[in-house]
């Protein structure tokens, strides 16, 4: 990975892409989430002037690929949509191609049945059989088995404006990251900095600790900025704490809680 391409920050058309099924949520639940964004000041695009069957737009491909978040709301008839569908292949593309952060939200459904294509999502695929290519149908499988299986929001009980407050949260916090410096000169990082992000891309709920080991002076701080700025906005809290050794032996046991326990909450600790 060249230092120009894992140090610069993109510049994002929006901040928040919202994929819906309009029959299902457009009126209800899609229109409070995109207005509690908005309210928020959160750059938010949403396409509620889909026609049914109508191809999907270069247009919005483009828009797809130009924002930071995919919001993909996941209801009853999502999968009776091919729009939805093909939205679903690109953002998914997106993710694996560009970082994008995708966000599943079930309303109202089982994850499951996204996950393994049952129930409604079954019926869906059913009516779809004979009237697309089988390769396209293998790429939405895909996409929703690998969309159900991110860290996801459910929408089945409760008041709905919790559930949107709980989004709304989680969106803010990933947009406002707390960024490390990285100096600019970078030779020669490339190989160790994309094997130690191979170990951590296991999308695993797994506790994991991997250590950077060498000499002084050959870039493994640096290294470690660089993971942590990738990787610290797919997590509720982040921290990085530097010179742990150093500032213990000097008696700063205390501050190097209080920063932990800060940066986690996301506020001073005293």
């Amino acid at each position: 990975m060249a230092s120009s391409s894992s140090t610069s920050i993109r510049n994002y058309t929006f901040q928040v892409f919202l994929s819906f099924r309009g029959e299902d949520t457009r009126y209800t639940f899609t229109d409070r989430l995109f207005e509690n964004l908005d309210r928020m000041g959160i750059n938010t695009f949403k396409d509620d002037q889909l026609e049914r069957g109508e191809e999907i737009r270069s247009e919005l491909l483009k828009t797809i690929e130009e924002s930071r978040i995919s919001i993909v709301v996941f209801s009853k008839t999502y999968a009776h949509s091919k729009w939805c569908l093909d939205e679903l292949a690109k953002i998914m593309q997106c993710r694996e191609e560009l970082d994008q952060i995708v966000l599943p939200v079930f309303y109202h459904v089982d994850p499951s049945d996204v996950r393994k294509q049952t129930g409604s999502f079954r019926e869906a695929f059913s009516i779809h059989v004979g009237n697309v290519a089988e390769k396209k149908m293998r790429r939405w499988r895909d996409s929703l088995t690998e969309a159900s299986n991110l860290s996801c929001f459910h929408v089945n009980d409760g008041y709905e404006s919790k559930h949107i407050e709980e989004i709304i949260n989680d969106i803010s916090k990933r947009l406002n990251p707390k960024l490390l410096h990285i100096d600019d000169n970078m030779v020669g990082l490339d190989f160790s900095l994309e094997k130690l992000i191979s170990l951590l891309s296991t999308h695993s709920n797994n506790i994991l600790v991997v250590g950077i080991y060498g000499i002084g002076g050959i870039g493994k701080t640096t290294i470690a900025k660089i993971v942590y700025n990738k990787i610290q906005s797919e997590y509720v809290g982040a921290s990085f704490l530097q010179d742990v050794r150093e500032r213990y032996k000097k008696g700063h046991q205390l501050q190097l809680q209080q920063q932990l326990l800060g940066d986690i909450v996301g506020k001073d600790i005293l």
